[in-house]
């Protein structure tokens, strides 16, 4: 295909060929043979991996990770009949560069007053505590890393979307990112675009279903944002669903009853405090007579001068010192000045 869209994909090409000292090659326009090297062995890959399936009797796998394990399972078998040939070519083989090329591409994005960033037309939410702060993002082949400067803050699964042709457009939302700013205005959950998204599973979406006929618009709100800020503050999103799905079944769901059986209501009980006051006699033996200095005992009243106070010649008045935002009057009393006898 030509067009834009090529050139970055030839780009990164070249600089990957230039990090690994490789020379690129390109087949003749025109000539469909020439693809065959690298074509064909997809085609047997594809039909190797389908009846491996076929053999396993299941196409389900409980996650990705195991899915992937699989496929490693099934590529190993294959390379494992040429083997012998590649050891023998690792011994002609140039040495590898002292670091890997880097497999992502980086971006740099601002996250939104609603806790999203948008990447390649998919909208992604991330933690609130990072609003209006600036991303740098490793964009892999299955996930995005985000940093905050040398600091990985957020990693997220890579959404694709499965039909391009209908809407290139999509969302992936977590609702543990939002769910703390949405519990403190729980009734923007009735109104908000994101409402099938924010419920992880469809168990939670019967819940709601569920709540909607039992309650009104206000309380199923305030309920079903409790029980996920629960479920994502304390990582018990099976154990929620189950309580709330018996206490509907009842009709005895509540509020209060929802946090009290999570521990949310938890009563505070005060310690009692007995102190006892300590003994004062330690302060005696500091006032005592053993501890004072010598210079310390008390003078004859012979020693000193009576208590008058000497004029002072030439001093100048304080009054002349005073300013005019000073208020009050200026009492000067005598200090008692005492003269040891030589």
């Amino acid at each position: 295909m030509a067009g834009k869209r090529n050139k970055p994909l030839t780009r990164f090409y070249d600089e990957l060929c230039d990090h690994y000292r490789m020379n690129p090659t390109r087949n003749n326009t025109g000539i469909a043979h020439e693809n065959g090297a690298i074509e064909s062995p997809h085609g047997h890959f594809k039909r190797r991996l389908r009846q491996a399936l076929y053999l396993r009797g299941s196409f389900e796998f409980e996650s990705i990770k195991v899915y992937q394990a699989f496929i490693t399972e099934v590529v190993e078998k294959l390379n494992a009949r040429c083997s012998q040939k590649f050891e023998v070519e690792k011994q002609h083989l140039q040495p590898l560069p002292s670091y890997r090329y880097p497999d992502y591409e980086e971006l740099t994005t601002r996250v939104s007053c609603h806790s999203t960033i948008e990447v390649r037309c998919i909208l992604y939410t991330v933690p609130s505590r990072l609003i209006g702060q600036q991303l740098t993002l490793h964009l892999y082949h299955d996930r995005l890393v985000g940093y905050l400067g040398k600091t990985q803050v957020v990693e997220l699964p890579r959404l694709r979307v499965a039909d391009p042709a209908k809407s290139r457009r999509a969302r992936c939302i977590n609702y543990r990112h939002i769910i703390a700013g949405l519990r403190r205005k729980p009734r923007a959950f009735l109104y908000c675009t994101w409402q099938g998204e924010i419920l992880p599973t469809e168990q939670w979406r019967a819940l709601w279903q569920q709540m909607g006929n039992q309650f009104d618009p206000d309380s199923a709100a305030r309920l079903m944002v409790e029980a996920l800020y629960i479920a994502a503050t304390q990582n018990k999103e099976t154990a929620v669903a189950e309580y709330l799905q018996a206490q509907l079944q009842q009709q005895s769901l509540t509020l209060a009853g929802l946090q009290r059986y999570f521990q949310l209501l938890s009563e505070t009980v005060l310690p009692s405090l007995d102190i006892q006051q300590h003994e004062l006699s330690p302060y005696d033996q500091l006032l005592g007579s053993a501890h004072e200095p010598e210079f310390a005992q008390p003078l004859p009243a012979s020693q000193f001068s009576p208590q008058t106070t000497a004029s002072v010649p030439h001093a100048q008045p304080l009054a002349e010192f005073r300013s005019q935002g000073d208020s009050g009057a200026m009492v000067i009393q005598s200090v008692l000045a005492l003269h040891y006898a030589n």
